[in-house]
């Protein structure tokens, strides 16, 4: 098969696939995150803490694989950090190894962070800068943040914030507040740098928590959140919730977020029939078996088969991860992502090639 020839930058693509117009072939997003450190040659710690380092490793990233999207940061970990929260830095995905908010009282203590001073914000805005002046005019360029309900988590303790909810649903709203204003001040700043955030809230998932539990603690924020960013930047972001979220699917459209990026567990094609009428889809390669453990040929059948069930979503699709990529992942397997793209995802796309 000859691979397609590309005609468009990774930004006109991804307009062009996301306002329904003919593109040259599908976007594709591979979530690359601390994997480029890999690619730089750096250990994660020195990656996550050197703006220069943040900036080289995603644009070395991106002319490595060729993928549709430049983020840098700051994930899960960047706002609680700043907030007082510890983080660690293994060589491989940096986890909160110790949480500021213990008791009740000491969130009274606590100030919504400074984008300009706090922890490790100032080297993710100075590396989106850097991204932007680059290759901003080639590439869409983000920052995914975490969600408020995966943000207050990560200030106060997965296990004891869940325990909140039950036990002191009026704290837990208080993170909440507390956690929504933080995003969005830092969102804020992000915009100026000219990047657009994205939300993850993962801890807000079906796996954790109820849908009734999901609709009175985390979609009021996370609805707010959206719309205040989209008011800032003049789009709305995007937004991934891990695990199985078929369940609350209506509920992250009414948030107003522009794409829903869905986790491998649950089907994209039903998510295609329920809601991709009202908002684009990304997804869902199986993102540890098929990208960490599989070989090309795993991730090419995987990729014909989210292609052939969301291809025609109607608000637009983009392949994708159904969630973060493994920092190991052999390279052989994200260039054959892309590949499957350039394949199998030619404009204009015929069913015929994802069999």
């Amino acid at each position: 098969m000859t691979a397609a020839i590309e005609t468009m930058t990774s930004k006109e693509r991804t307009i062009a696939a996301l306002s329904g117009k003919p593109y040259d072939r599908i976007p594709v997003n591979l979530l690359i995150s601390d994997h480029a450190a890999r690619v730089i040659g750096v250990s994660v710690g020195e990656y996550n803490n050197s703006a220069r380092l943040l900036a080289k490793g995603q644009i070395a990233a991106w002319r490595r694989y060729g993928s549709d999207l430049v983020n840098t940061g700051p994930g899960l970990s960047g706002i609680p950090e700043a907030i007082g929260s510890k983080v660690a830095f293994p060589d491989n995905t940096p986890y909160i190894a110790e949480f500021i908010v213990k008791e009740e009282a000491d969130l009274d203590r606590l100030k919504i962070p400074d984008p300009e001073k706090d922890g490790r914000l100032p080297l993710f805005l100075e590396a989106g800068a850097i991204v932007v002046r680059e290759v901003g005019d080639q590439v869409p360029v983000s920052m995914t943040t975490s969600g408020p309900f995966t943000t207050a988590a990560n200030i106060r303790g997965t296990d004891i914030f869940l325990r909140d909810l039950h036990k002191n649903p009026g704290f837990a709203h208080r993170l909440l507040r507390f956690a929504t204003e933080s995003i969005v001040r830092f969102a804020e700043r992000a915009i100026q740098v000219g990047v657009r955030p994205g939300l993850a809230d993962p801890t807000s998932s079906g796996t954790l928590i109820s849908p009734r539990q999901f609709r009175e603690f985390a979609l009021p924020y996370l609805t707010e959140t959206v719309q205040r960013i989209t008011a800032l930047a003049g789009g709305p972001p995007s937004l991934h919730i891990c695990g199985n979220t078929s369940k609350i699917w209506e509920d992250m459209v009414a948030t107003g977020a522009g794409i829903l990026s869905l986790d491998d567990m649950v089907d994209i094609g039903e998510a295609k029939a329920r809601v991709g009428d009202k908002v684009a889809l990304l997804g869902n390669v199986r993102p540890t078996t098929v990208m960490y453990l599989g070989t090309p040929d795993n991730v090419r059948d995987n990729a014909k088969e989210c292609l052939a069930k969301a291809w025609d979503s109607p608000k637009g699709y983009i392949l994708g991860l159904g969630c973060g990529l493994p920092i190991d992942t052999p390279p052989a397997n994200l260039h054959a992502l892309v590949r499957a793209a350039r394949d199998y995802g030619r404009w204009p796309l015929d069913p015929a090639r994802f069999q």
